[in-house]
């Protein structure tokens, strides 16, 4: 990796001359936004409508099993939306020119965050049916009580949202006028940025899924959460990139972008696991009445399986199947297996909310299926919308020519 020298002007060049010199970034003419996924955007348009129907019938019949449907669905896309947030930060942060070239996916994925944002809202109304702490007395109510718990959701969905417009306006400018100061400036929002979600996630899983269980508690449920953050985003993100290039949308994508996505969803499905295996090894050894029930629930009755299956989906088969190196070479392979990842974030997510509520036995029907479904739909539809208003090829990004001609 080569790091350019953002401090100096633009003349100045770098990795090896694949890079642009001054004269071609101001001469070039800023590069066109074209529509993306047209045909999909109907098809998107419809499911979401059919999961707001599905959705309306299922607060009428089960408001306990809408509302918490509606919450997984919810905290699954936000997932997804702050994973692609993280990573184009991380990757500013870092100066990993090897993501140049595909930026504009996490930044579309970061776009689509206030989807995410209103479906959680939308769970405010049923907060009584959900978190016990809301109807009944309990000795945390200087911080569970409603409307501060309210206060700290939309301050926190305001912050993601936030940092995600000004990372996106940012590089959006450097597309019109090629100034390496929007490089700069998005290098220092990567880093106050991080610091800001890393705060604000840990808050935002102990609110919206630890408190659930108004008695229970884990120091490691912050990172867990966060992890899950990490693997949502990488596998979103690789999604988008094999569909696109499958279109010819990403020209400057080869195998070795393929290859270091393909390696990231292997790390962070392991970081994962590890953060699941230390967690419940922890609470299950030391054997305290106050920890089991959180585990009690989720390993008793009907809920046994989906809890092992769990850690099958979200590490044990993905870890076998991109362990080879040509698996993680192979887009059609990556692809089916961040597919995976994808669907085994929502059942983690599921595992965190549905089992707190009054159900002995696992239910995987219309409230959960219609909540996902109707969020997960439209949040697509504003991906590929924000797809659509910017050019895929970031071309006066400075790193771009790195991107390009990335080794492996």
């Amino acid at each position: 990796m080569s790091v350019v020298n953002v401090g100096h002007d633009a003349g100045h060049g770098h990795d090896g001359g694949h890079g642009h010199d001054a004269a071609d970034l101001h001469a070039a003419p800023p590069p066109k936004a074209s529509p993306v996924g047209l045909g999909a955007q109907p098809v998107l348009l419809v499911l979401t409508l059919l999961g707001l129907g599905g959705m309306g019938v299922s607060l009428l019949l089960w408001p306990q099993r809408a509302f918490s449907g509606l919450l997984a669905a919810a905290v699954t896309v936000l997932m997804v939306g702050l994973g692609g947030l993280v990573f184009a930060l991380l990757m500013a942060v870092s100066n990993a020119g090897w993501a140049t070239t595909l930026k504009r996916v996490p930044e579309a994925l970061a776009a689509a965050l206030p989807v995410g944002a209103i479906a959680l809202l939308g769970v405010l109304p049923g907060a009584a049916l959900l978190f016990g702490w809301v109807e009944h007395p309990h000795g945390r109510g200087a911080w569970l009580n409603l409307p501060f718990f309210a206060a700290r959701m939309g301050g926190i969905l305001l912050l993601w949202i936030g940092l995600a417009f000004i990372l996106t306006r940012s590089s959006r400018a450097q597309d019109r006028d090629a100034a390496l100061r929007h490089t700069r400036r998005t290098v220092a929002l990567s880093a106050l940025g991080l610091l800001l979600i890393g705060l604000s996630g840990s808050v935002a899983a102990f609110d919206w899924l630890m408190s659930l269980e108004t008695h229970w508690y884990s120091t490691m449920y912050g990172l867990y959460s966060l992890s899950g953050v990490l693997v949502a985003g990488v596998s979103a993100i690789t999604i988008g990139v094999v569909l696109l290039s499958r279109r010819g949308r990403l020209p400057g994508v080869g195998d070795n972008h393929i290859h270091d996505l393909g390696k990231l969803m292997f790390g962070f499905s392991t970081l994962w696991a590890y953060l699941w295996l230390s967690q419940w090894l922890l609470i299950w050894y030391a054997n305290l009445p106050e920890e089991t029930t959180y585990y009690l629930a989720r390993t008793s009755g009907g809920w046994s399986f989906l809890f092992w299956l769990n850690l099958v989906l979200n590490w044990g088969l993905p870890f076998v199947l991109l362990m080879p190196r040509a698996a993680k070479r192979s887009p059609e392979h990556t692809l089916r297996v961040a597919i995976l990842l994808l669907a085994a974030r929502w059942l983690d997510v599921y595992l965190m909310v549905a089992p707190s509520g009054d159900a002995i036995h696992p239910g995987i029907s219309l409230p959960e299926l219609s909540a996902l479904l109707a969020v997960g739909a439209c949040f697509g539809l504003v991906v590929l919308r924000a797809l659509g208003r910017a050019p895929l090829t970031p071309v006066h990004d400075p790193y771009l020519g790195e991107s390009q001609h990335h080794p492996g």
